[in-house]
């Protein structure tokens, strides 16, 4: 069975880069499938981010590997040209979508409420390009969007729910859930199940986190949900070469997988399409088809 990471970032430290060191983004690159090699990972959708992991690095680490790499852009929406941007945005090798925040900065949902993203979603509905959305506490908003856009792919990152080290979890961490449950009624609307053992009290396999994620994946069904772990903020390093502080579901990119690969409530099906048949529908990506072998010679 193929298994495909929804969400992740290239790794850090970037404080060591130096741009256009391209040694230095091969070696960010082999160790990113190195990792994935290790817990068993076949494909991994990256996440630009215009601080730490421009979209032209993420770009050059695709066309590398476009057989195990793709990418989500962040664009900025007051650009002059965005509508071009987007709408040619699946032109790049690779690109499989765009991703909005209303959560960050705060108080950014305001800027979505007042239009600021409306040339963005428009073009992007119009030209089938998929869009994430990082916006816990803001997911009634998303629902206004999932709205007014009915045909536009969003994919809600992170469960849409603040989970640690960036962000504090709520108090109970599963709080705002009922806003997440509410959007499975939109149709347009998936979920990535990242970071989910980040919102956890209880070692590895994290049980406490399951009775949440059942609803969700009741909810919306294996055809809206995607598996993901986001490493690289859950697991990795953050500032520098200083290691991640220890948090109550801090876990290993292995860990991040088979807490919920070996439960034993799917069936082979519903594993297909949760650990990538699911974001291979919604975003549109194509599996490589596999190469012929070479003919051994004669004589």
């Amino acid at each position: 069975m193929e298994i495909i990471d929804a969400h992740l970032h290239l790794p850090r430290p970037w404080s060591q880069w130096k741009h256009g060191d391209e040694a230095f983004l091969d070696l960010q690159t082999e160790l990113l499938l190195g990792q994935m090699d290790a817990a068993g990972v076949d494909a991994a959708v990256i996440i630009s981010d215009p601080h730490v992991a421009p979209a032209q690095w993420c770009a050059a680490a695709t066309a590398r590997h476009p057989d195990r790499l793709a990418t989500v852009l962040v664009c900025d929406e007051t650009a002059p040209d965005i509508a071009d941007q987007v709408a040619s945005a699946r032109e790049n090798p690779g690109v499989l979508g765009l991703r909005i925040t209303t959560a960050w900065p705060p108080g950014n949902v305001e800027r979505l409420r007042a239009g600021a993203y409306d040339r963005l979603l428009s073009t992007a509905e119009e030209h089938g390009v998929p869009v994430c959305v990082l916006g816990a506490g803001d997911l009634p908003d998303v629902a206004v969007v999932a709205r007014a856009y009915p045909t536009l792919p969003l994919i809600i990152d992170h469960l849409g729910l603040n989970q640690p080290p960036f962000m504090p979890a709520d108090d109970p961490p599963w709080r705002d859930l009922g806003q997440l449950l509410a959007l499975a009624d939109l149709p347009n609307v998936s979920v990535k199940l990242s970071g989910a053992p980040t919102l956890s009290d209880t070692p590895y396999p994290y049980p406490d986190i399951w009775p949440y994620l059942r609803q969700v994946l009741d909810a919306f069904g294996v055809d809206r949900c995607m598996w993901g772990t986001d490493q690289h903020r859950v697991f990795g390093r953050l500032h520098g070469f200083d290691p991640v502080p220890r948090y109550p579901g801090y876990h290993s990119y292995a860990q991040g997988l088979h807490y919920l690969l070996d439960r034993d409530e799917f069936t082979e099906a519903e594993k297909t399409a949760l650990f990538g048949g699911t974001l291979r529908k919604i975003m549109g990506w194509p599996a490589e088809p596999a190469s012929s072998p070479t003919p051994c010679p004669t004589g």
